[in-house]
């Protein structure tokens, strides 16, 4: 996995000598799925990411992204059993989104976008409330991978310079944890996005 992300930040420096350049910050909720029997609730954090990316005309309406992103990810949890007992995941990655975007006009226009999303964990904590942060590198995979898709309205602010508004949604498609066994969690994501392109 490291080896593709490798890969794909050579692609990114390639490709922006001749692609254009955006800049981009938001909000988003996350929290973790089960795919195994779990005696906790998740339920969604807030989080925010920022960064920068950049796309390239494949056709007049159809661009390939590559983004750059640092994000924050996690999870709130709480007991089924003992509804007292809550918890606060704290997960940082590096994110690389590989974006395919389609938009119906030329300049002013709605879009539409899908792809894939390869992060680098950065660090994975845990808070019990009323305790401090549990550190969970240990127990925690380095990398993580997923989908997302979602559509978003560009606006020409002058020529060449777009801002730009969207809504994702990432779905992890990989068990996040190591070394624990009977037990896998994944991320997902929903994700408001502004920046400017141009």
């Amino acid at each position: 996995m490291k080896k593709i992300i490798i890969f794909i930040l050579i692609m990114m420096i390639s490709s922006s000598l001749y692609a254009d350049f955006k800049i981009m910050g938001g909000l988003n909720l996350s929290k973790y799925k089960n795919r195994t029997g779990s005696d906790f609730q998740h339920s969604y954090k807030m989080g925010f990411l920022a960064g920068i990316g950049f796309e390239k005309k494949i056709t007049q309406k159809i661009l390939l992204e590559f983004d750059l992103l640092y994000f924050q990810k996690g999870s709130k949890t709480e007991s089924n059993d003992f509804p007292y007992l809550k918890s606060e995941y704290k997960l940082n990655v590096i994110s690389i989104p590989v974006l395919l975007r389609y938009q119906f006009l030329y300049d002013s226009s709605p879009y539409v976008l899908a792809g894939l999303e390869l992060s680098s964990v950065i660090s994975h904590e845990k808070k019990l409330e009323g305790q401090d942060l549990i550190d969970l590198e240990d127990t925690t995979d380095s990398t993580d991978f997923g989908y997302l898709f979602g559509c978003g309205y560009q606006i020409e602010l002058q020529e060449d310079l777009f801002f730009f508004i969207e809504a994702r949604y990432h779905f992890g498609d990989r068990n996040i944890t190591k070394n624990v066994i009977g037990f896998a969690i994944r991320t997902n994501v929903i994700l408001i996005v502004v920046g400017l392109r141009s």
